[in-house]
């Protein structure tokens, strides 16, 4: 039975078939033919090498254009990272459920916290010192701390260490200001210490101190720009005094003094991702306009006007109640009026930015930038918080939701119900908003930008004041600590 097995198999691997499918029906089920079938396919390999040849080039083609779909969405979405983050205020984009990565003391007022050189550096006060201390963003690891001065002490008003930032990654410079308080009360009778602030500039690599000085007059106001700091003093004649200086060693690059005696000054420094040009307001009997760069008055208001002044990112904008709006040239010069004042947005990529954003209270209107035409219009009384993604982020005292920044539509609203602990802030995908757990204790909810969908809700511990961005970096923060969110 072998024997025959074996001479059928010798006897069909001769036969010359000129194709697989020209073999005998009546073959396909005898044993003896399955037995050789093995032996057959080899005949037809020869058709699908040539094949194979014909359309390889073909084949590889869509293989090279899958690939290089697969890598320019890739390159898209890292490209998108990388801008958001860059974003002064803004988050890093999550890829999932954040969680709690390390927490560390930190005091929660303004510029407390800061991103340098990729550390995130904390301002707090502990043992009655105020202490300012870099961590690794990552894992919280201590890098080094230094012990800038006394917290409050009896007799004495209140001190205060501040660190400022727009939200960006400052560098490789820290730079804080120290508020060395006057003396309140005190058996001496011959200490009369005026209140000064001791600036301090310090390596973001290892703490090292790089310079200090001091400044004597009534600090105002305070912004960082660059490796400078703007600043607002009142003098003991009452003049407002504006200067840009070198924060290492305090140079003057440029200096402004109001000719009248001021009741009262603010600085209004609006700086946001992609303005190509930062303004500083002297406020007062007049409002000034002065040139971030070189210090140059842009323009002054009416007396007693309450000139309001938005920095654009070509320009600026004021506002008054009496007078109406103005949108300005770099150089001060009028471009066009406006029926409102232009939204100076907290967090801004700088999408969309040929419609410029006006809020006269009672709805929201869309202007554009070059010639002031109104391309829509919306009724809300929320206000706008962020320019992100072609989106508006709107919030109010409980509600807050998503205005489309192209036609003005009002993609979703959503209402929290309780006042908001924090104002809603965002990723570029994800609105990230304060929620509450059926408990009724405080979560971080992530909801889509464009539908407002709940992808995630985060518990969030007791007694969280604020959630903000630093270099991308999302940090929670309590009465005494920061919590750092990944």
């Amino acid at each position: 039975m072998a024997g025959r097995r074996t001479a059928a198999r010798m006897q069909l691997v001769e036969v010359d078939e000129p194709t697989v499918a020209s073999r005998p029906t009546r073959h396909e089920h005898n044993p003896a033919t399955a037995l050789v079938e093995p032996s057959v396919v080899p005949a037809a390999r020869p058709s699908f090498a040539r094949l194979a040849r014909r359309w390889w080039p073909v084949a590889a083609v869509v293989v090279v254009a899958v690939v290089a779909t697969v890598l320019v969405g890739v390159a898209r979405d890292r490209a998108f990272v990388d801008r958001i983050a860059a974003v002064p205020g803004l988050v890093r984009p999550l890829d999932g459920v954040p969680e709690v990565r390390w927490d560390a003391p930190a005091t929660p007022h303004p510029g407390a916290v800061l991103s340098a050189g990729g550390a995130l550096v904390l301002v707090s006060a502990q043992d009655g010192r105020w202490l300012v201390t870099a961590h690794d963003a990552q894992d919280g690891t201590a890098l080094w701390s230094q012990d800038l001065a006394p917290v409050e002490r009896s007799g004495f008003e209140s001190s205060l260490v501040a660190c400022p930032s727009r939200g960006e990654d400052v560098g490789a410079l820290v730079v804080c200001l120290v508020t060395e308080p006057r003396v309140v009360y005190s058996d001496d009778a011959s200490i009369d210490e005026p209140a000064h602030t001791r600036i301090v500039a310090l390596d973001a690599t290892d703490g090292e101190e790089l310079g200090t000085w001091e400044v004597d007059d009534a600090m105002v106001r305070a912004g960082r720009v660059g490796d400078d700091l703007v600043l607002v003093t009142l003098d003991d004649a009452g003049h407002a005094v504006a200067e840009r200086r070198s924060a290492v060693d305090g140079d003057v690059r440029w200096t402004y003094t109001t000719p009248d005696v001021l009741e009262s000054v603010t600085l209004s420094r609006v700086a946001a991702a992609k303005i190509a040009r930062d303004v500083v307001v002297v406020e007062g009997v007049v409002t000034t306009v002065l040139d971030m760069d070189d210090g140059a008055v842009l323009t002054v208001g009416a007396p007693y006007r309450n000139l309001q002044v938005v920095a654009l990112q070509d320009g600026f904008a004021t506002w008054a109640t009496v007078g109406g709006g103005e949108v300005h040239e770099a150089d001060g010069s009028q471009r066009f009026e406006v029926d409102g004042l232009p939204v100076p947005f907290t967090l801004d990529d700088g999408s969309a930015a040929d419609t410029l954003v006006v809020d006269d209270g009672s709805r929201l209107r869309g202007v554009d930038a070059a010639t002031g035409r109104v391309r829509w219009s919306t009724d809300t009384m929320l206000d706008v918080h962020a320019r992100v993604s072609d989106r508006l982020l709107v919030s109010g005292l409980t509600r807050f939701g998503v205005v489309d920044a192209t036609d003005g539509r009002v993609r979703w609203v959503s209402d929290a119900g309780d006042p908001m602990p924090w104002t809603p802030l965002t990723d570029g995908a994800l609105v990230l908003a304060p929620g509450l757990a059926p408990d009724g204790s405080v979560q971080l909810l992530g909801l889509g930008l464009d539908d407002g969908v709940r992808y995630w809700a985060l518990d969030l511990p007791e007694r969280v004041q604020r959630i903000d961005g630093f270099g991308g970096v999302l940090v929670a923060r309590t009465a005494d600590r920061a919590l750092v969110l990944g």
